[in-house]
């Protein structure tokens, strides 16, 4: 009784809430490294994004706190007006699971060798080798019925940090105005949050390897049943709650989703006799969508394949949910500023018939858009920028349904397409992504992709890169921050799990 009210009315540690955080001598990021939630891997991308060269001691670094970076005392107000100043948030299940397997039935270097050995004498933890999936969930159940009297300050054993509420480590910087991040999703948030300050950030978090991850003998799903579930996330459940929050936060695709009965139909493009069925957005494949499935309905392409929509030769059906799951159903997702600069090249630019002459005409004449052959880079960002405008006025004036569908934002068209679980691919890796679900169903499926060219790829004189302009950059993700939202997840979800993510 006397340690556990020590532990509870332990002196606050010394640190100021700005100490408490990371930063870089190379950006003004901020960082709250909270144990279990990735820390061990972002400090060592805090290391490497200002040395450009990974630590010596990887997954040890904690043991060498000196190399990092602090951010000073006093510097509250700078972090609290930073928009870099984040804490990263775990799934409280998955984080709870890691610290049994990593700390407590793990044995190796970097255990808690002797709270192992209180555990396994004092509540009858089950730490012999090569246990079932039934003796793991056993050993669960006690852990976390331990820790929420540990956590009460009820035992003689202290909090540990690694086991600690998030919540309580959120807590101690409140007045900072964090940004929540996600660890399933750091992978394309932080990019997102970074991007512009650091733009090689992506590329330094593919470089740097050192991580904690522990390699479990079993999946979640094998370990967990309801009544755990609901004991973890009720130990935890302010974490819960601020993980879910932060979560639907960063999937801005998920709010406002439509209720969708048994009954419910959806329309998609599809050819006949076929199990494979499409929803597309413009200047996401659409054309090059609908000619492959001409070609597998009638067995030779469609004469004209630009024209292919606007002379409805395209195949519609309407669909319920469980007869799309029973059949290759997906939607495409491309990265928006890909997308807004074919926007730009094929309909403003462009001089075919399929040209929005009328855009351009109000261009020219409000927003002094220039015309004409070998334009210069200058000239094509000022042009790109009289087209931002534009469009910042339609998106301010008009409802997503009014806007044009060759810039209306891809989650206008997700949003159904994600309730009716249709798989979402890449465009970028359209034809390796669609082989990969169809897993044979459809006969003379590749056949048909590399019968059909890309038919609608616009020339461009200049690269993406030569221009895009930081301005430029900001003013996309500002019109289609939830297409980039949504463009990352899908391309997270394919690169970490091979597959579509579940949206």
């Amino acid at each position: 009784m006397i340690r556990a009210l020590l532990q509870k009315f332990r002196k606050p540690a010394s640190r100021t809430p700005a100490q408490r955080m990371l930063t870089l001598q190379s950006a003004p990021v901020y960082y709250l490294p909270t144990t279990k939630c990735g820390s061990t891997y972002l400090k060592n991308l805090f290391y490497y994004l200002d040395h450009a060269e990974e630590h010596s001691a990887g997954i040890d670094i904690h043991s060498n706190a000196a190399d990092l970076l602090r951010a000073h005392k006093g510097d509250e107000d700078i972090i609290r007006q930073s928009p870099y100043g984040f804490a990263v948030l775990r799934d409280p299940v998955d984080r709870f699971l890691s610290l049994y397997f990593d700390k407590i039935y793990g044995d190796g270097p970097n255990n808690f060798a002797d709270v192992r050995e209180y555990l396994a004498n004092g509540i009858g933890l089950d730490l012999t080798t090569n246990l079932t999936a039934d003796t793991h969930r056993q050993n669960c159940y006690r852990f976390i019925d331990w820790l929420a009297l540990n956590l009460a300050f009820e035992t003689v054993q202290p909090v540990n940090y690694h086991w600690r509420r998030q919540s309580s480590r959120l807590q101690r910087v409140k007045a900072l105005d964090l940004k929540h991040l996600t660890l399933d999703g750091l992978d394309w948030q932080l990019p997102m949050l970074l991007g512009d300050i650091i733009p090689n950030v992506r590329a330094a978090m593919q470089v740097v390897t050192a991580d904690n991850r522990t390699i479990k003998p079993f999946q979640r799903s094998e370990i967990l049943e309801a009544t755990l579930l609901r004991k973890i996330e009720t130990v935890y459940a302010e974490d819960k709650t601020l993980y879910d929050h932060a979560s639907n936060d960063w999937q801005p695709w998920r709010k406002n989703l439509p209720e969708i009965t048994p009954n419910d139909t959806l329309r998609c493009y599809t050819a006949t006799n076929l199990p494979i069925n499409c929803v597309v957005t413009l200047k996401s494949g659409a054309t090059y969508l609908r000619n492959v499935l001409y070609l597998l309905e009638h067995r030779h392409p469609y004469g004209e394949p630009l024209k292919i929509d606007s002379e409805g030769a395209s195949t519609k059906g309407s669909l319920t949910r469980s007869k799309l799951a029973q059949q290759v159903s997906f939607f495409v997702v491309r990265d928006p500023v890909s997308r807004f600069f074919s926007l730009y090249f094929d309909k403003i630019q462009g001089k075919s018939e399929h040209t929005f002459t009328w855009v351009t005409a109000r261009l020219v004449k409000h927003r002094g858009f220039v015309v004409g052959d070998d334009l210069t880079v200058a000239q094509h960002q000022h042009n790109i920028g009289a087209l931002l405008g534009y469009l910042e006025l339609r998106f301010r004036d008009e409802t997503p349904a009014k806007q044009n569908p060759h810039w209306q934002p891809q989650v206008s068209v997700a949003r159904k397409a994600i309730c009716f679980g249709l798989q979402p691919l890449l465009l970028e890796n359209l034809d390796e992504q669609l082989l990969q679900i169809a897993d044979g169903r459809i006969t003379d499926l590749e056949a048909a992709i590399k019968a059909t060219p890309r038919q609608n790829t616009s020339e461009k004189p200049f690269t993406l890169n030569e221009l895009l302009t930081p301005e430029i950059a900001a003013r996309i993700s500002a019109l289609y921050g939830e297409d980039q939202a949504l463009y990352e997840r899908v391309k997270a979800g394919w690169r970490y799990e091979g597959r579509p993510p579940i949206l």
